[in-house]
């Protein structure tokens, strides 16, 4: 097959761009929220304490943070405080890596 002409090309056209957010606006509102209820809930976090320590009976190691007892994948909420507990690292690793023994201790849902 003969082409009679060489293809047109059209050159493309400059676009902006634009930078991807990262954290979405309803994130942010979350994390917010979140730090609000936190705030109320346990009081300034230098006086946070491990809830699972005495539970898993083992030492805490690392700062504590908010465990979530139900997931968001299982539908859980991050600012719901009947939804979280404060937990060192170690215990929230260890939550999460034996979740059948943790919901036993009522650790996980």
């Amino acid at each position: 097959m003969k082409h009679s002409s060489p293809l047109k090309r059209t050159p493309l056209k400059p676009t902006k761009r634009t930078r991807i957010k990262p954290i979405s606006d309803k994130r942010r509102l979350a994390n917010a929220t979140r730090a609000a209820m936190m705030l109320e809930r346990f009081g300034p976090r230098e006086f946070w304490r491990c809830q699972l320590g005495p539970i898993i009976q083992t030492p805490c190691y690392g700062p504590v943070n908010g465990h979530e007892v139900k997931s968001r994948a299982q539908g859980g909420s991050i600012t719901d405080p009947d939804n979280i507990m404060l937990a060192c690292n170690l215990h929230n690793d260890w939550a999460e890596d034996h979740p059948l023994r943790a919901k036993e201790l009522g650790l996980k849902t």
